[in-house]
C-alpha cells in the first residue's frame, strides 16, 4: 500500500497539517467538512492513489492538527487561506473535491480561480443555506430561547446546552472552541447559490441518498444551477459517503476524472 505522508507548513502565519498519498502529475485536492479532518479521507486517498492519482488533503484552520484562526473568519477568509496554501505547495491544474463545508469553499475557490482547477467535485456540499428546521431542531430552538433563561443560573446549564445541540443534530457547534463557534455562526447562514451559475468547469455533484445534514434536494438545486453538471446519487448513503460507501464514491470519482 502507498504510504501516507504527513506534512506541516506555515501558511499565512498558521501551522498547517496536510496529508499526501501517491505521487503523480494527476493531483486531487480535498477540502473536508466542518468538524472533520483530512484523515477522514484516507480511504478515498488510498483508493485513488492506486489508480494513478496523487491525493492531497489538508486540515482546514481550526480542525485536526491545523491551528485555529485568531479572529472570526468568514468563508472568504478561508478561501484566501486556501489560495495561499495552493501557492505554497505549488500545484495547479488539479481536481478539486469539497465535502460539506469544504464543498462551499471549493465552489467559491473555483469561481475565483478556475484557471487552477481542472474539474470540480461537490460532495454533499453545504451551499444551499435556507432554513429548514425539522421537528427536533424547532423544539430545540424554542428550548434554547426560553428554557435556557430558566436554567442558566443553575448547575444544570452546561448539561442543558450540550443536550440541546446534541438533540438538534448540531453538536459540531457545541464542540467547537469559542472562536470556531463564532465562525460556525458566521458561515452557517451564508447561502452560495448565487455563485453556482458562475462555475464553467466540468462539475460532478455527488450526494448521499439519505443525507440529513444537506438534503438531497440541494443536489438537484445545484445540478440545475451549474450548467452541464453531472449528478450522481449514492443509494443508501448519508452525509458521509467517503466513510460508509467509499468503494461507490471511488468508482464515481474515477469515471468522472477519466472522462
Amino acid at each position: 500500500m502507498t504510504e501516507l505522508e504527513e506534512k506541516t507548513i506555515e501558511v499565512s502565519g498558521i501551522n498547517t497539517r496536510y496529508r499526501v498519498v501517491g505521487k503523480s502529475n494527476k493531483k486531487i485536492l480535498i477540502f473536508h467538512g466542518w468538524g472533520a479532518t483530512s484523515y477522514s479521507w484516507r480511504d478515498i486517498s488510498y483508493c485513488m492513489s492506486k489508480k494513478g492519482y496523487e491525493v492531497i488533503a489538508m486540515d482546514l484552520p481550526g480542525f485536526g492538527e491545523t491551528s485555529a484562526p485568531n479572529s472570526v473568519w468568514s468563508s472568504d477568509d478561508y478561501v484566501k487561506f486556501l489560495e495561499s496554501f495552493v501557492k505554497k505547495i505549488g500545484i495547479s491544474n488539479f481536481y478539486l473535491l469539497g465535502h460539506s463545508f469544504g464543498g462551499a469553499l471549493a465552489l467559491k475557490f473555483t469561481s475565483k480561480h478556475s484557471d487552477l482547477v481542472k474539474k470540480l467535485v461537490l460532495c454533499d456540499a453545504a451551499i444551499v443555506r435556507k432554513e429548514r428546521l425539522n421537528l427536533r431542531q424547532r423544539t430545540v430552538k424554542s428550548l434554547s430561547k426560553y428554557g435556557s433563561k430558566i436554567v442558566s443560573k443553575t448547575p444544570f446549564y452546561s448539561f442543558f446546552e450540550k443536550a440541546a445541540y446534541w438533540f438538534a443534530g448540531t453538536y459540531d457547534y457545541y464542540r467547537a472552541n469559542p472562536i470556531m463557534k463564532e465562525i460556525f455562526k458566521k458561515v452557517i447562514n451564508e447561502d452560495m447559490t448565487n455563485i453556482a451559475p458562475k462555475i464553467k468547469k466540468d462539475c460532478l455533484i455527488v450526494w448521499g441518498e439519505h443525507d440529513k445534514a444537506t438534503p438531497l434536494e440541494d443536489a438537484f438545486v445545484l445540478n440545475n444551477l451549474i450548467e452541464d453538471s453531472q449528478l450522481k446519487v449514492i443509494v443508501g448513503a448519508g452525509h458521509n459517503p467517503h466513510r460508509n460507501h467509499k468503494d461507490d464514491l471511488c468508482d464515481i470519482l474515477l469515471k468522472f476524472f477519466e472522462k
